[in-house]
């Protein structure tokens, strides 16, 4: 079905400028779709569709805020508002709720525009932070979803020009568990070949993780910085034991889902970072045992129920 909620086109001033909720009276840049776009790509390398269908939500956000809730500064943007729009009734003729999935799709649209006018000094809050809705699924851990994948990327970073946790999350896009992060060293990462040798673990196989676009610039940017030899790890500081290696290299994910605000997701865990990647390896071949040999598992049965594929309808999981 085809979400309507707050389908309304920026206002236009003088010469056709476009502009929606302002600041101090003066219309605000990133209403500008080409602004949207480009914090997008900037942050978080989404895929030309992902990104496309998240400005036009943006662009509906900003029409909801200012034509349907007369706000007329973002600042002024509480969590009422953002409810409201995250809620609203799709559909034509007839509302209806919206499903979970584009609930949670319009809070990840809400939570990215923040995110950006916030690193911008633009606004200084997030009026998603305290919205809770419903889980996606009854799985205990599932794929994360294109546009989360988006808001991690853009949280990875707790100060500017942090390398460690953009690092460990673009290990784990390349399928990499928390018990295989610590290991993984400088020289197991193939930059050129857009890869990283991943050894396995007791639970799976050594293997060739494929990095993603946004992965690849985030471990050359993390390369860049490291002074140890090509033996030393790539995002784990110490020497403690396996289990303290396999902790921290878990925080490190895990802090990042709660910067995010996914933390709270009952389906949500670490895991769910690789699991992504193997649901991407499943619409792109439409093989189970390419999702296998992605994540070095050794089950069919096992894989499937990772990335939430159900055998028997060759659809997702409830």
């Amino acid at each position: 079905m085809v979400d309507r909620t707050a389908r309304v086109a920026p206002t236009t001033g003088k010469q056709g400028a476009p502009h929606g909720p302002a600041i101090g009276g003066e219309p605000l840049a990133s209403c500008d779709p080409a602004v949207l776009a480009q914090a997008l790509r900037t942050s978080a390398r989404l895929s030309e569709q992902s990104e496309r269908r998240l400005v036009e939500l943006m662009l509906r956000f900003l029409g909801y805020a200012e034509r349907g809730c007369g706000v007329s500064s973002l600042r002024d943007v509480t969590a009422e508002h953002a409810r409201g729009f995250i809620l609203a009734p799709s559909g034509g003729g007839w509302p209806v709720a919206p499903s979970i999935s584009t609930s949670h799709l319009r809070r990840s649209a809400v939570r990215l525009l923040f995110r950006a006018l916030r690193q911008a000094s633009v606004v200084e809050h997030d009026p998603t932070l305290d919205l809770v809705l419903p889980a996606r699924s009854s799985l205990s851990a599932r794929p994360l979803t294109d546009d989360e994948v988006a808001l991690g990327r853009s949280f990875t970073s707790k100060a500017l020009g942090e390398t460690r946790q953009p690092a460990a999350w673009a290990l784990a896009e390349a399928t990499a568990r928390t018990s295989e992060l610590s290991a993984i060293r400088i020289r197991d990462v193939d930059i050129d070949g857009r890869r990283v040798w991943i050894a396995g673990s007791t639970k799976t196989d050594p293997r060739w993780g494929q990095l993603t676009d946004w992965g690849v610039e985030t471990l050359a940017r993390r390369l860049a910085i490291l002074e140890g030899p090509p033996d030393a790890p790539l995002v784990y500081d110490g020497d403690g034991t396996g289990e303290s290696r396999q902790a921290s290299a878990c925080t490190a994910i895990s802090e990042t889902l709660r910067r995010a605000g996914l933390a709270g997701e009952p389906d949500v865990r670490p895991v769910s970072v690789a699991a992504w990647a193997g649901a991407l390896v499943l619409k792109q071949t439409g093989q189970i045992e390419a999702v296998a040999r992605a994540l070095g598992m050794r089950s069919l049965d096992r894989a499937a129920r990772l990335i939430g594929w159900d055998w028997t309808t060759g659809g997702t999981a409830p």
